[in-house]
Order: structure tokens, then C-alpha cells, then sequence
């Protein structure tokens, strides 16, 4: 009889892995990853959150479940009080989010100081899973849409550029318009620290704005702060020579970190694994003046992506050293140009502007496309959210070449599909034709 409960068991959070991996930032099988989600997840919570979808109401979570909805109330507020899911308010309707490990329960479970969980023990376990062999940083980060956008210093930027910068890629506009304001440690300097590895640098910066600070502090994880104190926190972090990333969205943002080389998740997936897009760069990018370059190799030391190398100048003049700066690298953040004192670093404008999605769901939709998970995303979102979620899915990728589009939902073999598909383009061709 024990050996079947435990066969039973295991199977609960086999799939509940199965499921995270079906969104578009993976979750790759281990026997350490297995003991993160057993240490996390109850088993009837493994049992619910395996068959929840990426966003739906309880009604829908209810329907997957078999269970009522008065009986999932409280273990969703349970879930979502331990980082498990977002328990979202919109429109005055609930709904639920099943997060994904990065950016979702790795965070929530380290962006606070707790006590009803075995911390240290995940502490642990998170920093194998993470950076034992990269399979979770490549799952994350393969494919060029991604999770996290950086923002340009606007005090590194020539005054003459202010109508080229767009509000949405100003950090100083996203926290001083965001509707509601709210800040947690950062989780990656919080888990450098209980590992006895921290950095030094300040804590309590990681911020979040709308409907997901509102969610994170009712689940306890965040403060509810002001937008003033948030550009505080903002002015605090930039002069301790921390890097500004937010969420990879042009509208309703949902989080600004600021990341430091050392301890920061996606900064690592940079300098160890050599994934240069793991962080989308700014519209920006760092220049060096040689003739003002003094090789004093501050910027070196400062860059958190290691895109600033010093290399000798083959005894030109007194300098030893020259700041090269590849620019593939580059995450366009200006943490260089604030700190150099011989004026020698400047940040101009890309040759060509990046690509950053409208809104989460175009985003989300784009990973899918990219690391082939897109049946996995209309099933999903078919069965939860019903047709019309199906049909923004497929806006989204009809805006992608024909030929592209369609090959990518051929394989899916679904007549419906096609047939909609097709009917949008048909659309389109009508509409262009004059």
C-alpha cells in the first residue's frame, strides 16, 4: 500500500513538472528540481496546479479540478501567500495565474524574509537547479523574445535625444505613472545572501506596479509604497551602481529590477553561459572615446554583463590599457557612463531600434512561437480562456510572414486552426487590396 501511495505521489509532481515545461520558459526535469517542487507544493497543490491554466478564474480552475470553487478559495490564497500562483484582481473579476519558475516562484519564494518555509534547504537546492549544468537558463532563455528588457540611464543620454526616448523605455515614467507601487528584496541578492555569497548591495529594490504589486502585496511578498518612494528606491539603486531591467512590454509593465553582475539570475546566464540575449538591451548602446579613455578599468569591473574589456594598447601613449566595449554584449544601460570620470563613455543611439512587444500576451505568444511551444499555448489557453483567447494567439501570428505563420501551425494538424488562420489572411489580402 506504501508503495503505491508513493508511486502515486510521484506521479502527481511528475506532472505538475510536465506542466511548467509547457510554458514558455520551461522548467527542465531533475531530482533536484522534484525535491524544490515537494518542498513547495503540497501534494493536493501539486494535484491542482498541474492542471491549472496560465491564466483563468476560478470557475475554470474549478472545472480542470473537479473541485468547487468555495473548496479552492482558500488553497489558491495558501498558493498564492507561498509564490505558487498570482491570485490577480482585474475588472472585477479573480483570476488565477499558475507562475512559472522564472519569473515566478524562484522570486516570490526569496523576495522576503520567512519563516514557513525550510529556506535555507531551497537555498540551496535553487542555486543546483539554476546553475548546475545551464539546462534551465537555456530552456529560459533560448530564442530572442524574452523575459526581461534593460532601460537606459536617462542621465547617461545627450540632451539633444529626449523625443527619441519613448516613455515605456523610461525607468523614471514607468515608476511615477505606474497605478500602484510595490517593493520586495531582490530575490537573486536575498538568495546570494543566504548562501553566504552576497554582494553588498542594497536589498530592498525590487519593485512592482499594477495588478501584479497589488497581488504581491495582498500574498505578503511585497510593500505597497508610493510612486515618490519608488523613484526613491530607483535613485538609491542607480548610485549604488545597479542596472535597471523591467518587464519585456511597451504597456502596463509589470516590474523593475535592479540588477547587479553578481548576483542577478539573468545576468548570470550572460557571464556563464554565454547567452548574450538573455537580457533584450536598450535602444542604446555604450561608446568608449580612446582619446579620453584613461584604462583605469572601472567600467570593466562595473559592466554586470562583462560587455567592457580592457586590452592593451600595444604602448600607445601612457595609458596601458584601452576600454573596448563589444557592442552584441552591450545591454545599453549606462551603468558605464555614470561612473567614468574622464567623460571617455557616451551611449548613442542602435543602428537599429530593438523589438519590444506591446503587451504581455504578444510577448508570451512570441516565446511560445520561439521555443516551440505553441501548441502546448493554444491548448492551454482553448481550454481555459476559450476561442477568443485562441483568436489573439493567432492575431498575433498572423502578423508573422505567411508562409511563416503557417508553418508553424501545420504541424498542429487542427482544421479549425488552419481554416482561421487562413481566414485571416484572407482578410488582410481584402482589406489591402484597393
Amino acid at each position: 500500500m506504501g508503495h503505491t501511495l508513493s508511486a502515486h505521489s510521484d506521479l502527481t509532481y511528475q506532472r505538475l513538472q510536465e506542466r511548467l515545461d509547457r510554458l514558455p520558459t520551461g522548467a527542465p526535469d531533475s531530482p533536484v528540481f522534484q525535491r524544490i517542487l515537494r518542498l513547495l507544493f503540497t501534494e493536493q497543490e501539486a494535484q491542482v496546479a498541474a492542471v491549472m491554466p496560465t491564466l483563468g478564474t476560478l470557475e475554470q480552475v474549478a472545472s480542470r479540478t473537479g473541485r468547487s470553487v468555495p473548496e479552492l478559495e482558500p488553497m489558491v490564497e495558501e498558493m498564492a501567500r507561498k509564490g505558487l500562483v498570482l491570485d490577480l484582481r482585474h475588472r472585477g473579476r479573480r483570476w488565477v495565474s499558475l507562475a512559472p519558475v522564472v519569473i515566478g516562484f524562484y522570486e516570490f519564494t526569496f523576495m522576503r524574509v520567512r519563516d514557513d518555509a525550510p529556506i535555507d534547504e531551497l537555498a540551496v537546492l535553487f542555486d543546483d537547479y539554476l546553475h548546475e549544468d545551464g539546462a534551465l537558463a537555456h530552456a529560459v532563455f533560448r530564442g530572442s523574445t524574452q523575459i526581461g528588457r534593460s532601460l537606459v540611464r536617462e542621465e547617461s543620454l545627450p540632451d539633444d535625444t529626449a523625443v527619441e526616448v519613448l516613455d515605456w523605455e523610461r525607468a523614471t515614467h514607468i515608476v511615477a505613472e505606474a497605478p500602484s507601487v510595490a517593493v520586495g528584496n531582490c530575490p537573486c541578492r536575498q538568495h546570494a545572501e543566504l548562501l553566504g555569497r552576497g554582494c553588498g548591495a542594497p536589498l530592498r529594490t525590487c519593485l512592482s506596479f499594477g495588478s501584479a504589486a497589488d497581488a504581491l502585496v495582498r500574498a505578503g511578498h511585497a510593500e505597497a509604497i508610493t510612486n515618490e518612494e519608488g523613484l526613491d528606491i530607483l535613485a538609491e539603486a542607480k548610485e549604488a551602481g545597479l542596472a535597471q531591467t523591467a518587464d519585456n512590454v511597451q504597456e502596463h509593465v509589470t516590474y523593475m529590477c535592479n540588477c547587479c553582475g553578481d548576483c542577478c539570475g539573468m545576468m548570470q546566464s550572460i557571464r556563464r553561459y554565454g547567452i548574450s540575449g538573455a537580457i533584450v538591451s536598450s535602444n542604446w548602446v555604450a561608446h568608449v572615446d580612446l582619446e579620453k579613455c584613461r584604462g583605469c578599468k572601472k567600467c570593466a569591473r562595473a559592466c554586470p554583463a562583462e560587455a567592457v574589456t580592457m586590452v592593451d594598447n600595444q604602448g600607445k601613449g601612457l595609458r596601458k590599457y584601452w576600454a573596448i566595449v563589444d557592442t552584441d554584449a552591450c545591454l545599453g544601460c549606462g551603468v558605464c557612463d555614470e561612473l567614468c570620470r574622464f567623460d571617455a563613455h557616451s551611449m548613442i543611439p542602435r543602428e537599429k531600434r530593438v523589438f519590444t512587444p506591446a503587451t504581455t500576451f504578444e510577448r508570451m505568444v512570441a516565446m511560445a512561437v520561439e521555443r516551440g511551444k505553441l501548441g502546448d499555448l493554444l491548448v492551454d489557453q482553448l481550454d481555459g480562456a476559450g476561442p477568443h483567447a485562441v483568436a489573439r494567439v493567432l492575431q498575433v501570428i498572423e502578423q508573422l510572414p505567411p508562409a511563416r505563420a503557417d508553418s508553424l501551425v501545420a504541424p498542429l494538424r487542427s482544421v479549425f486552426l488552419q481554416g482561421l488562420l487562413a481566414a485571416m489572411h484572407a482578410s488582410r489580402t481584402t482589406m489591402a487590396t484597393p
